[in-house]
């Protein structure tokens, strides 16, 4: 059985390997960034300073800007669940015509990468 400790730590390197993979595929004009607030336990200060900046709950882990266009991917680890904060805001956003996806290996980011018919390189993976 996996321990949450133990899915912080696949998360946090699931979205090391994302990060990699979006700086090498991904094809100007479109830009990626990533802010992953949920990562786990900020200390009462960093929290409330985030808060007081703006930070909104529930955001995806990724945004991805194109053509006048945001899309919004959350990583999850293979039983990572959405919070209700996420449930809540990406409902809010979907409603401002955001397409939201959750990934929960490379593989799936790639393919929304594809669905969303962003810039990408053509990569040649070895079998």
């Amino acid at each position: 059985m996996m321990r949450l400790a133990d899915m912080r730590i696949y998360e946090s390197e699931l979205h090391k390997a994302v990060a990699q993979l979006l700086d090498v595929v991904l094809m100007p004009p479109a830009v990626w960034t990533t802010f992953p607030a949920g990562w786990g336990r900020l200390g009462k200060a960093t929290a409330g300073r985030l808060k007081g900046s703006g930070l909104k709950a529930g955001f995806p882990d990724i945004l991805i800007l194109h053509n006048a266009r945001c899309i919004g991917i959350e990583l999850k680890a293979p039983n990572g669940q959405l919070s209700s904060d996420q449930m809540e805001m990406f409902r809010r956003l979907k409603g401002t015509g955001m397409n939201i996806h959750i990934c929960r290996n490379q593989k799936e980011v790639l393919d929304t990468l594809t669905r969303e018919q962003l810039p990408v390189r053509k990569m040649v993976f070895a079998a």
